[in-house]
């Protein structure tokens, strides 16, 4: 409720300002902390994770490279098997070049024993023309062709054989080389399946295992080439094995048939006919059958090269697989250790800042984000004590100021023969002084005894005493210059001085008009001297403060003197025109003489027409400028007011330029009235007589006289 009280309005809402602070505070604490609390608890689960990927990853890649290890060694094997192959292959070779001269011995027997046939058969018709002796002849001829023939086909026929053991070896050798090379190229396949490579890698290593299955089972097809001409061959040895049986059984027959070949003759070489004519058909086929192997060997050799050549391409491809291999084992390995790496420097900085979040204290943070710390370097133990200085200077400026309404500032001349300006200044300012020091020391113990703090309590009332001279200085000068008009002045300087010598605010807060006015206020030096004392003494600033105050000291005594001089017989106008208004209080003004002006009372005693046509072309209008003085000053307040409210931002500025235009409305003012009271008491000079002209004039000095009418039985 705003009318009840002004005060209350400001604490109930201090108070809902300190409670909306002290909430919101506190919701912000409370969110921070539950949400540093979550970002703690997800920073765990993701250290778990990243740390439970990072050693499956690395765990994978050592895996790996293990496994490429493995595999680099059984492709070693594989090498070492391909070059048994490729020596088995020139085994091969040299096998089928034996195979091809066993086959062409063999051709040459065949044609051997063809033509043993046909001379047998030559014989038996020569047996068969001529005698028994020459059938004997012959039938021993036909024994010796037989055993020839029978020679001939057992070298031919152990000639097969060895070439079909030596085929059958190669073709054994041969297999177990391309099987090996399968189980190598199936390995390598599940290795690639199984393997995290980069797709250009991958690729490569595919068309090189591809190409190794395609020399494989180019491989497989020539040794089945190689195991049906082993099947040929042997079938030619059982050809050559069934036509040596036949012609033993013949030769046996014919052994057995010697005895009666002379009564069997006719019939018997027919049927001997017959076997020379199927061995001559057998051994004639026999020969175009080796002669058809010869060719199956040559391609036999041929096919031999091949493999070899297709066994030196896989070599050459398995030791280019191999450095690939090497190649990945190594970027396999410093994969693994960049994972390590990075696992060591997650562990110890990023992570370690999630999970090491401490909930309670960003809460805190939250709430009270900016913390202060204060370093006090002249410590004050009280709020009472550093406001001290303010009120105690306030209270040496009343304390003075009360002074001047208290006592006369005019002497009273009674009783004393010569009484100068300065004597009477300077008397009534020692009177006025004793009673400030007496001030200052009741202040500053008073101060002292409640508890304020000083470092030192001699130099905190001596400071004391002597502001309370300086500012009594400043307040006697303007009071006994300017009269009331010079007490108002005091009142002002006052009020200005409590928020302009940053007494309650620093300067620094205040605005421009203060911060104009501040060196010159004797507020400022004499708080500053005092806070000295209380707080404690730097360099010397005590000092400085003090001699500004005893240069105003000086500059307010001195000035003082010489005006009250010079504005005399305007305080005493001054105070005459209060006394007529019978409403305010005023003072006896003791001037110098007789109060008039020394051009008038000579131009009176020369010429009183030319005084009055003098004073008559002096005198105005002078109601009608006061009044428009006053409306100036009206008019010049409201405009004041209009701006004040239209730039709130500059009031204090407004606020002193308010106060020069009151106290120049105000000069003004008095200005005017005291022309009009000067030339309205030179007139009296033209009802005077020329003795009572001159008496005055003559008796004019340095001496006080008393223009106010005396009221009091000690003024008369």
């Amino acid at each position: 409720n705003e009318k009840n009280n002004a005060i209350a309005v400001k604490i109930t809402d201090t108070g809902a300002k300190g409670l909306d602070k002290q909430i919101t505070a506190a919701f912000k604490e409370q969110v921070a902390t539950v949400a540093a609390e979550k970002v703690k608890d997800s920073g765990t689960e993701f250290e778990t994770k990243i740390t439970r990927a990072m050693n499956n990853t690395s765990t994978s890649f050592g895996e790996t490279a293990q496994k490429i290890d493995d595999s680099r060694r059984k492709l070693g094997d594989i090498q070492a098997k391909l070059d048994t192959a490729s020596q088995s292959m020139g085994g091969a070779k040299g096998t089928v070049a034996d195979v091809e001269a066993a086959l062409t011995d063999a051709q040459a027997a065949l044609n051997e024993v063809s033509s043993l046939v046909n001379q047998a058969q030559g014989g038996i018709g020569d047996f068969t023309d001529q005698s028994t002796s020459a059938f004997v002849n012959g039938a021993t001829a036909v024994a010796d062709g037989t055993a020839q023939a029978q020679e001939s086909i057992a070298d031919l026929t152990a000639g097969l054989d060895q070439a079909g053991q030596r085929f059958d070896y190669a073709t054994q050798q041969a297999n177990g080389a391309v099987d090996a090379s399968a189980q190598s190229i199936a390995e390598l396949k599940a290795l690639l399946n199984s393997a995290t490579l980069s797709p250009q890698a991958t690729k490569e290593l595919d068309d090189a295992v591809q190409r190794l299955e395609e020399g494989n089972e180019s491989n497989r097809r020539l040794l089945g080439n190689l195991g049906a001409l082993s099947k040929d061959t042997q079938a030619a040895a059982d050809s050559v094995k069934s036509s040596s049986d036949a012609i033993n059984q013949a030769a046996a027959d014919t052994k057995a048939t010697s005895q009666t070949l002379r009564d069997t003759v006719t019939s018997s070489v027919p049927e001997i006919n017959r076997a020379m004519s199927n061995l001559s058909s057998t051994a004639s086929a026999l020969s175009a059958t080796l002669e058809a192997q010869k060719g199956t060997m040559r391609e036999a050799d041929g096919l031999l090269d091949g493999v070899s050549q297709q066994l030196l391409a896989t070599k050459d491809t398995l030791g280019d697989f191999d450095t690939n291999l090497v190649a990945l084992q190594d970027s396999l390995r410093s994969i693994q250790g960049d994972v390590r790496s990075l696992k060591a420097t997650m562990n110890n900085k990023v992570l370690q800042n999630v999970t090491g979040l401490d909930a309670d204290e960003i809460g805190q943070f939250f709430a009270e984000p900016i913390e202060v710390e204060s370093v006090t370097v002249y410590p004050v133990d009280s709020y009472g004590s550093a406001m001290a200085a303010l009120f105690t200077n306030l209270s040496l400026w009343i304390g003075a100021f009360v002074l001047m309404v208290i006592f006369k500032v005019e002497v009273d001349k009674e009783g004393f023969r010569r009484v100068t300006v300065d004597q009477a200044y300077l008397g009534r300012f020692l009177l006025m002084a004793a009673m400030v020091v007496i001030q200052a020391v009741v202040v500053t113990a008073g101060d002292i005894l409640i508890g304020v703090q000083t470092v030192n309590a001699a130099a905190f009332i001596v400071t004391g005493v002597l502001i309370g001279l300086a500012y009594l200085s400043i307040i006697y000068a303007l009071s006994t210059s300017l009269g009331h008009l010079g007490r108002g002045l005091c009142v002002v300087l006052a009020i200005i001085q409590i928020p302009g010598a940053s007494g309650l605010y620093p300067i620094e807060l205040l605005p421009g008009f203060f911060h104009a006015i501040y060196p010159l206020l004797p507020f400022t030096y004499g708080i500053d001297a005092m806070r000295e004392t209380i707080g404690g003494f730097y360099g010397a600033h005590y000092f400085k403060y003090m001699g500004v105050l005893a240069f105003m000291f000086l500059l307010f005594f001195v000035c003082g003197l010489l005006l009250r001089k010079a504005l005399s017989h305007f305080n005493a106008l001054f105070n005459k025109e209060l006394k007529d208004t019978e409403l305010f209080d005023y003072e006896n003004v003791q001037v110098m003489g007789n109060g008039y002006r020394i051009a008038d009372v000579i131009q009176a005693l020369d010429s009183r027409s030319g005084l009055k046509q003098d004073l008559d072309h002096r005198d105005h209008d002078w109601s009608y400028w006061l009044k428009l003085v006053a409306v100036a000053g009206v008019v010049g307040v409201i405009i004041l007011i209009l701006v004040s409210g239209l730039l709130p931002s500059q009031k204090p500025l407004l606020l002193g330029i308010w106060t020069a235009w009151c106290l120049l409305i105000v000069g003004a003012a008095v200005t005017l009235e005291y022309l009009r009271i000067s030339l309205k008491q030179s007139a009296e000079l033209l009802t005077l007589d020329e003795d009572d002209i001159k008496h005055p004039a003559r008796n004019e000095d340095n001496d006080l006289a008393a223009v106010a009418p005396a009221e009091t039985e000690g003024e008369k």
